[in-house]
């Protein structure tokens, strides 16, 4: 089923080679929304997203904790588009380990 959903979606740029990494990376995605979900529950109503010197610009947390996951499909996408390799799933790992260790720091 993902393999026809992607084949369809992408068309030639989707191979045999992008096909692994195309599952690691969406499992990686999928645990980002995990994570997400479950430090949504402990994190305060606000989180900081950006500092510029003395200036914070917090947004609700509802927003905040999903901005990493849907920027890590929209960078997936654009991944597969050129050529998947095993570097492609390392940055996706720390867009998971660093967005966990930013909600923990919050919390």
């Amino acid at each position: 089923m993902i393999r026809n959903l992607l084949k369809n979606l992408l068309g030639d740029s989707f191979n045999e080679s992008n096909e692994k990494y195309a599952k690691i990376n969406l499992g990686i995605i999928i645990l980002m929304f995990v994570v997400s979900a479950i430090m949504l529950f402990f994190l305060p109503s606000e989180i900081d997203i950006l500092h510029s010197g003395d200036t914070n610009y917090p947004i609700p947390s509802v927003l905040g904790v999903w901005l990493i996951p849907i920027l890590a499909i929209l960078l997936n996408f654009s991944f597969i588009k050129q050529r998947l390799s095993s570097l492609n799933s390392i940055i996706m790992a720390i867009l998971l380990v660093g967005s966990t260790v930013y909600y923990l720091t919050l919390m």
